[in-house]
């Protein structure tokens, strides 16, 4: 028996006469060198034949590895003195910063701080880990037979099983030999999978729909899409129509941050045989039964200067989406597809941009590509400014039905301006400035032939800046004072007429149906093509109305902005002015909102647009919405929306639409949305709608999204 057993024994029995005689709160090994653990506890036993000592009775050790500061408590540990060897047995817990593991068996080597684990449990939010065994430490551990679970361990919460996980702390986790299921079940096997834990979880990995359309019978639409390396899925989509076919396609998403560059894409595809009633497409023709699409996106940032786009959506017919997937038709109903790269300077943007068109039934003007140089407003002394936008582009525009138009074309705009600001609320800024516009290898114009189009302008901008305070109370609508703020603008520019230049120049970028006054700066114009004629007032009147708010500074009640050109040369269809646009929202107290949009003529006192709507609200206990969409000649709907949440987890929505043309409901609509598990989106959905319809009269569905895994 050497020495520093003799001291530890000694130690022992000197602790365990001394509480014959007076109670200790806890016992504690302390070897009489440093490099010995402190263990402290309720009972302590030193085994000298075995060189062991142990604590049992809330035992507790506390130590060090590398940086991190550990702690470790059961209910009995056992520290091999020969081995340097901490073992731990019963409810074993042992931290590391903020790294958690639990355990029914531990063996700690504080040598290398590798750890043995039996019936293991680690993780932080939202990733909890079970195992049978496991080896390794803190910063790599190899785990056994384990399964992962997102946010925690439950009935319906998504889980991989796994023969084998690599989990990195704050890294990354790798599975060997995995499926994905529910509460730990196998349901689709993904092998490898490597999740990044720096990056936000996306909650993509499955879509479920289940229900009936008359328009394509019976649904069952599965979408997954499953990890397989760090920042990247892959999956597929199949949905099963009884009254139209199997649709089929794979689909995959990826993502990836490191610093400033970081980038993110996914892709979506289907295919199918429509053996139903395919109708007819935009055009008016019979739609093949051959259809499908394909959709991909990508976002990139490189540095602080330098952003990738990309946007392709190719549809084999018009009404691909619409009669698969509404919930993507509606809010973008004519696909578009575009490239574009733009590097960000001091004070200038430089980028190419491209426009395909990969369908056949949509009229696209293609930019092939458009390469442009953009300078922001920059002083070049004496209080002047310039501004500086010019492009190169290649245009084609090939309608379904039509004459193809084209041309290379060169655009330079150069303008000059001075700021002058007699006082603090009125500021008067002088413009002037150029236009040139190159055309080459044209096609569709009436005369062929390279053309150089020079254009200038005159005009100015100006603002008169002032306010009001009127001392007006009232607690029922929680106001506090009234500020009236009103911001006249007028501006003015003039353009010569170059009339003749039309002939030589296809439009393409050209005017179209507008419900909103297009700018009369020259250089903010996008129908290059053509440039209309100015000798044009635009008069704005800007109101806000504001009211202190209880919690900080103040609050809108409500903001009225009107506008409208006066002309002094005649148009073809309007004499002497345009139309007045007025853009109105109220907000006078938190519970509701009211806003709309206006297009007047005075000429005849008519509405020509009425887009509005009022919105009704209880915190987020039920709100009420009404709204309008009316164009003369062209559209008038109205629609209600109610929405009541019962608890966290059951919410009811109802959705009525009328048609006022066609006198005629479009559509009814009620869903009742569950949140299942905290995990799971469920929507059971009814619609019923009248008249013609792609989407059938009548539509049940129910949806399964995932929102958190």
């Amino acid at each position: 028996m050497n020495l520093r057993t003799v001291l530890v024994a000694f130690t022992v029995w000197a602790l365990i006469g001394q509480g014959r005689s007076a109670p200790l709160p806890e016992a504690k090994l302390t070897p009489p060198t440093q490099n010995f653990p402190v263990i402290t506890g309720d009972d302590a036993e030193f085994n000298g034949e075995q060189g062991t000592d142990t604590v049992s009775g809330h035992a507790k050790w506390k130590g060090k590895w590398k940086t991190n500061d550990l702690l470790l408590t059961a209910d009995k540990i056992i520290y091999d003195t020969r081995k340097d060897v901490l073992i731990a047995e019963g409810n074993v817990t042992m931290t590391s910063t903020d790294e958690r593991l639990l355990a029914d068996r531990l063996e700690y080597h504080r040598k290398d701080g590798s750890l043995v684990v039996n019936s293991i449990r680690i993780g932080k939010f939202p990733i909890y880990i079970e195992g049978t065994s496991a080896i390794g430490n803190f910063e790599l551990i190899s785990i056994k037979d384990a399964t992962v679970s997102y946010t925690d361990p439950g009935e319906w919460k998504p889980s991989i099983r796994a023969k084998e996980i690599i989990y990195s702390p704050g890294h990354y986790i790798r599975t060997i030999d995995a499926f994905l299921g529910l509460a730990g079940s196998k349901l689709i096997p993904i092998t490898t999978l490597r999740q990044d834990l720096t990056q936000a979880i996306a909650a993509n990995y499955f879509s479920f729909e289940l229900g009936y359309r008359s328009s394509l019978g019976a649904i069952v639409d599965v979408g997954f899409d499953v990890p397989v390396y760090t920042g990247f899925k892959v999956g597929a989509n199949l949905g099963l129509y009884s009254a139209r076919g199997i649709m089929f396609g794979p689909s995959g998403s990826y993502a990836s941050e490191q610093g400033n560059n970081e980038y993110s894409g996914f892709l979506k595809t289907g295919f199918i045989h429509d053996y139903g009633n395919r109708k007819v497409d935009i055009l008016g023709k019979p739609i093949e039964a051959n259809r499908g699409y394909a959709q991909w996106q990508h976002h990139e940032q490189i540095g602080e200067d330098i952003a990738l786009n990309a946007d392709i959506n190719w549809w084999k017919d018009s009404e691909i989406i619409r009669d698969f997937n509404q919930k993507e038709f509606y809010p973008i109903q004519t696909p578009d597809s575009t490239l574009e790269a733009t590097y960000s300077g001091e004070n200038y943007f430089a980028s190419a941009f491209m426009r395909l068109n990969p369908n056949t039934f949509e009229d696209v003007i293609q930019r092939l590509p458009e390469i442009r140089f953009d300078m922001l407003p920059t002083a070049i002394g004496s209080g002047v400014y310039e501004r500086l936008n010019s492009s190169i582009a290649s245009l084609r525009d090939t309608p379904p039905k039509g004459a193809t138009l084209a041309s290379n074309r060169a655009d330079v705009f150069y303008q000059l301006s001075r700021p002058i600001n007699p006082t603090s609320y009125f500021n008067f800024t002088p413009v002037v400035g150029t236009r040139l516009t190159e055309y080459m290898d044209t096609q569709g114009a009436i005369k062929k032939g390279s053309y150089l189009r020079a254009l200038g302008e005159v005009g100015f901008d100006s603002q008169l800046r002032s306010s009001g305070i009127f001392d007006f109370n009232s607690p029922l609508w929680d106001i506090n004072g009234i500020r009236h703020l009103f911001t006249p603008t007028l501006s003015y520019r003039f353009v010569p007429d170059d009339s003749s230049s039309d002939k030589y120049i296809p439009l393409i970028d050209r005017r179209t149906y507008m419900t909103y006054l297009q700018p009369i700066e020259i250089g903010d114009l996008r129908t290059v093509d053509q440039i209309p004629h100015e000798n044009t007032f635009r008069l704005g009147l800007n109101n806000t109305i504001q009211t202190r708010d209880t919690q900080y500074g103040s609050r809108d009640l409500a903001t009225i902005n009107i506008v409208g050109d006066f002309y002094n040369n005649s148009r073809s269809n309007e004499v002497g002015h345009s139309n007045l646009h007025s853009y109105v929202t109220l907000t006078p107290a938190r519970w509701i909102e009211i806003d709309s949009q206006q297009i007047f003529s005075p000429t005849d006192f008519r509405i020509r647009e009425f887009d509005g709507g009022i919105k009704l609200k209880s915190g987020d206990k039920w709100s009420l919405q009404l709204a309008s969409d009316f164009v003369r000649h062209e559209n008038n709907d109205y629609l209600a929306r109610v929405t009541y949440r019962f608890n966290e987890q059951f919410e009811a929505i109802g959705l009525l639409e009328y048609g006022a043309r066609q006198h005629m409901f479009n559509q009814r609509a009620i869903s009742v949305v569950q949140i299942l598990a905290n995990t799971w989106r469920l929507e059971y959905r009814i619609t019923d709608n009248d008249g013609p319809s792609r989407e059938g009269h009548f539509n049940f569905q129910f949806l399964v999204e995932a929102v958190r895994f």
